[in-house]
């Protein structure tokens, strides 16, 4: 998947993770790939993966994922101008 401009990465992935279906994973990478979020859709319930500023895991619902997203969005990514999102399949 492409560069995304970060002013517009949490609105992007917001709406990806929702329409993506159980068992799927999408990554989200700074330029240097020191900063990695990892967000898995299982089960309806999203697994947050954060390794870099911070090294924490969360399981958040839909409700919740919007401004969970945000918050780790500022936090890892705070001078990036562009992040890689990709998305794949989880093979359990």
């Amino acid at each position: 998947m492409p560069w995304i401009p970060i002013r517009s990465v949490d609105k992007h992935v917001y709406s990806m993770l929702v329409k993506m279906d159980n068992n799927y994973m999408l990554t989200i990478k700074s330029f240097k790939k020191d900063r990695i979020v990892t967000v898995k859709k299982l089960e309806g319930r999203f697994n947050i993966i954060e390794e870099g500023f911070r090294n924490e895991n969360f399981t958040v619902d839909e409700k919740d994922l919007k401004k969970i997203m945000k918050e780790i969005i500022e936090l890892e990514y705070p001078r990036s101008h562009k992040v890689m999102v990709s998305e794949q399949e989880l093979h359990l």
